[in-house]
């Protein structure tokens, strides 16, 4: 697979950009010229402690998950399970399959839950043995691992994704405006 994919934290989410496609991975894989797949399952599940503690959820309490497993070619690029409360997500087009262009943020805004500030945090890791054999990686390898969450303007959040990518098949680009002094 070439070229790398660009993944654009500030592209990436804005509408104008998500509404060209089915949402922000389908629209950077598609500017590079390559066809992007995800194979999605929905359910109900016990997030992991991490994902419970930006949720605000109690341990144990289900959240909507939904799990994707990323291609661009039909090559497997990554995993991503977004994971949304229950009281947003139960019984809405959030729990459904095919989210529309735009894809689950702007689901979200239909819903009353537009985003208006995104956090990422990103570490580096060995890929876990699930992750190694779909990502098509090594042991020796490494995965980013991007902890997106979206917030509301009350603050609230109200999607953490976790995103799991090869550092080999990505470029991670940032920007912001500066605050003049």
């Amino acid at each position: 697979m070439s070229p790398r994919i660009s993944r654009n934290a500030m592209l990436r989410y804005r509408k104008d950009s998500r509404e060209r496609a089915r949402g922000a991975f389908d629209y950077e894989v598609r500017q590079l010229g390559m066809e992007p797949r995800s194979d999605l399952t929905v359910g109900r599940v016990a997030p992991p402690a991490e994902v419970a503690e930006i949720l605000g959820t109690e341990a144990g309490q289900e959240v909507v998950v939904r799990s994707r497993r990323m291609f661009a070619d039909a090559v497997p690029v990554q995993i991503a399970p977004s994971y949304i409360p229950l009281d947003i997500a139960a019984g809405t087009v959030l729990e459904e399959p095919d989210q529309g262009p735009g894809g689950m943020v702007s689901r979200m805004a239909e819903l009353g839950y537009r985003q208006v500030r995104m956090s990422e945090r990103i570490t580096v890791r060995p890929p876990g043995e699930d992750e190694a054999q779909f990502l098509q990686m090594s042991a020796d390898q490494r995965v980013y691992v991007i902890t997106h969450v979206g917030w509301t303007a009350d603050d609230r959040p109200v999607e953490v994704c976790v995103h799991v990518m090869p550092t080999h098949l990505w470029t991670l680009d940032y920007e912001w405006n500066v605050d003049p002094a």
